[in-house]
Protein backbone atom coordinates (compact mmCIF):
# COMPACT_ATOMS: atom_id res chain seq x y z
CA UNK A 1 0.00 0.00 0.00
CA UNK A 2 1.27 3.77 -0.72
CA UNK A 3 -0.55 6.36 1.56
CA UNK A 4 -0.06 9.92 0.54
CA UNK A 5 -1.54 12.56 2.61
CA UNK A 6 -2.15 16.30 1.26
CA UNK A 7 -0.25 18.79 2.56
CA UNK A 8 0.64 22.20 1.49
CA UNK A 9 4.39 21.17 0.40
CA UNK A 10 4.60 19.91 -3.25
CA UNK A 11 2.28 22.06 -5.44
CA UNK A 12 3.23 22.82 -8.89
CA UNK A 13 2.08 26.20 -10.15
CA UNK A 14 0.63 26.02 -14.39
CA UNK A 15 -1.45 28.45 -16.07
CA UNK A 16 -4.21 29.34 -14.25
CA UNK A 17 -4.31 26.46 -11.65
CA UNK A 18 -1.94 24.34 -9.35
CA UNK A 19 -1.62 20.56 -9.23
CA UNK A 20 0.01 17.99 -6.84
CA UNK A 21 0.88 14.43 -8.47
CA UNK A 22 -0.59 11.61 -5.90
CA UNK A 23 0.23 8.76 -7.62
CA UNK A 24 3.10 8.48 -10.59
CA UNK A 25 2.87 6.32 -13.57
CA UNK A 26 5.43 3.85 -11.64
CA UNK A 27 3.29 3.86 -8.47
CA UNK A 28 0.20 2.56 -10.93
CA UNK A 29 2.83 0.36 -12.63
CA UNK A 30 1.14 1.73 -16.18
CA UNK A 31 2.67 3.80 -18.68
CA UNK A 32 0.56 7.01 -19.30
CA UNK A 33 -1.44 6.82 -16.11
CA UNK A 34 -1.52 9.59 -13.31
CA UNK A 35 -3.95 10.81 -10.16
CA UNK A 36 -2.99 14.35 -9.28
CA UNK A 37 -4.93 17.17 -7.29
CA UNK A 38 -5.68 19.73 -9.23
CA UNK A 39 -6.60 23.64 -7.33
CA UNK A 40 -8.07 26.42 -8.68
CA UNK A 41 -8.14 29.81 -6.59
CA UNK A 42 -11.26 31.97 -6.22
CA UNK A 43 -12.28 33.87 -9.16
CA UNK A 44 -9.44 32.02 -11.50
CA UNK A 45 -9.87 29.66 -14.69
CA UNK A 46 -8.40 26.90 -16.98
CA UNK A 47 -8.11 27.98 -20.10
CA UNK A 48 -10.15 26.13 -22.88
CA UNK A 49 -7.41 23.04 -24.31
CA UNK A 50 -8.18 19.79 -25.39
CA UNK A 51 -5.49 16.67 -25.71
CA UNK A 52 -5.80 14.19 -28.78
CA UNK A 53 -5.39 10.54 -26.80
CA UNK A 54 -6.04 11.61 -23.25
CA UNK A 55 -8.76 11.01 -21.05
CA UNK A 56 -9.42 12.62 -17.89
CA UNK A 57 -12.12 11.72 -15.27
CA UNK A 58 -12.54 14.82 -12.26
CA UNK A 59 -14.00 13.67 -9.23
CA UNK A 60 -14.57 17.24 -7.40
CA UNK A 61 -13.42 17.36 -3.65
CA UNK A 62 -14.30 21.22 -2.45
CA UNK A 63 -15.86 24.50 -3.79
CA UNK A 64 -18.13 24.71 -7.05
CA UNK A 65 -16.96 25.91 -10.36
CA UNK A 66 -18.46 25.89 -14.13
CA UNK A 67 -17.11 23.17 -16.09
CA UNK A 68 -16.89 22.48 -19.73
CA UNK A 69 -15.96 19.77 -21.75
CA UNK A 70 -17.67 19.33 -25.05
CA UNK A 71 -20.64 20.46 -25.51
CA UNK A 72 -21.59 19.88 -22.06
CA UNK A 73 -21.41 22.71 -19.42
CA UNK A 74 -22.01 22.49 -15.46
CA UNK A 75 -22.02 23.48 -12.13
CA UNK A 76 -19.80 21.25 -10.67
CA UNK A 77 -19.71 20.36 -6.97
CA UNK A 78 -18.48 18.06 -4.37
CA UNK A 79 -19.23 14.41 -5.11
CA UNK A 80 -19.53 15.25 -8.60
CA UNK A 81 -17.44 13.23 -11.20
CA UNK A 82 -17.29 13.62 -14.90
CA UNK A 83 -15.23 12.43 -17.49
CA UNK A 84 -13.54 14.34 -20.75
CA UNK A 85 -12.60 11.67 -23.85
CA UNK A 86 -9.68 12.97 -26.23
CA UNK A 87 -10.31 15.71 -28.65
CA UNK A 88 -13.10 17.40 -26.19
CA UNK A 89 -12.34 20.82 -25.71
CA UNK A 90 -12.50 21.34 -21.65
CA UNK A 91 -11.78 23.61 -18.99
CA UNK A 92 -13.04 25.56 -15.87
CA UNK A 93 -14.02 29.03 -14.26
CA UNK A 94 -14.14 29.30 -10.66
CA UNK A 95 -16.77 32.10 -9.86
CA UNK A 96 -16.57 31.77 -7.03
CA UNK A 97 -15.09 32.96 -3.38
CA UNK A 98 -13.55 29.57 -2.55
CA UNK A 99 -11.08 27.55 -4.07
CA UNK A 100 -12.31 24.56 -6.27
CA UNK A 101 -10.40 20.94 -5.91
CA UNK A 102 -10.82 17.93 -7.66
CA UNK A 103 -8.97 14.63 -8.29
CA UNK A 104 -8.04 14.19 -11.95
CA UNK A 105 -7.07 10.43 -13.04
CA UNK A 106 -5.09 10.79 -16.30
CA UNK A 107 -5.59 7.54 -18.61
CA UNK A 108 -2.77 7.87 -21.38
CA UNK A 109 -1.66 10.90 -20.38
CA UNK A 110 1.64 13.25 -21.73
CA UNK A 111 2.73 16.23 -21.02
CA UNK A 112 3.48 16.99 -24.62
CA UNK A 113 -0.63 16.05 -25.22
CA UNK A 114 -1.86 19.59 -24.66
CA UNK A 115 -3.47 21.96 -27.09
CA UNK A 116 -4.48 25.44 -26.07
CA UNK A 117 -7.78 26.38 -28.06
Amino acid sequence: MKFVKLTEDGWLERQGYSKKILLTEKDLKSDGNIVQIVKNKAHTEIKPHYHKKMIEVYHVLKGSAVVFCGDTKVRAQPGDTLLCEPEEVHGLVNDTDEDFMFAVFKINAKDEDMYWV
